[in-house]
């Protein structure tokens, strides 16, 4: 099996493909190099970037409807006010990313790094604006995360005390002194989570 490839294998793109990003007339944006690119206000609508590495890019108003961004990498883009409507994100970099006022509803987001990033008024559907707050405040006491996606997450020392976790996916998650008193795990996943200190359902602290 190949190695994933890095954020921005392809290289810059050519000053003709740049004229035609910005007029909105190309599509097939995988792997290119991105960061820091002016591209405010830009059509990139259903746009293929899987891959890319858009670093510190001014995506601020941006129309990034129904885009396919897996493994792309956003950290520190601004994304201020961006149309995100649809977009699938997995294994994807929004870390410290300015998200204020940015439309994420009926997004795709699974395996998402959002440490740092900014959501203040922005747009979410109701699970993910639940999933959005755990991963960024590691506050999920009480909540419903049933049948979620939170495989390979970074949830140390998260509260997630009485919470609903029935049929939620944590494989891989890292769930070291995570604080689940209480919590329902029927039917969850834990393959390959770390639970080292973690506080498990009965109150026992797990090893």
């Amino acid at each position: 099996m190949s190695e994933r490839k890095q954020p921005g294998w392809r290289g810059k793109p050519s000053p003709l493909i740049m004229q035609r990003i910005h007029r909105g007339e190309e599509r097939d944006l995988e792997g290119y190099d991105l960061t820091g690119a002016e591209l405010s206000g830009v059509n990139l609508r259903a746009c293929f970037l899987a891959g890319a590495n858009l670093r510190g890019a001014n995506l601020s108003d941006a129309n990034l409807e129904a885009c396919f961004l897996a493994g792309a990498d956003l950290h520190g883009a601004n994304l201020r006010r961006a149309n995100l409507h649809k977009i699938m994100v997995w294994l994807t970099d929004l870390s410290k990313a300015n998200l204020r006022e940015a439309n994420l509803t009926a997004a795709n987001l699974h395996r998402v790094n959002l440490s740092g990033a900014d959501l203040t008024d922005a747009q979410l559907d109701e699970k993910w604006a639940r999933i959005v707050s755990l991963l960024t405040s590691k506050k999920g006491n009480g909540q419903d995360f049933s049948g979620c996606d939170l495989s390979r997450t970074d949830l140390r020392g998260a509260d997630l005390s009485n919470a609903n976790l029935e049929g939620c996916s944590l494989a891989g998650a890292d769930l070291r002194g995570t604080n689940l008193k209480g919590a329902i795990l029927t039917g969850a996943d834990l393959t390959g989570a770390d639970l080292e200190g973690a506080t498990m359902p009965d109150g026992t602290i797990h090893e």
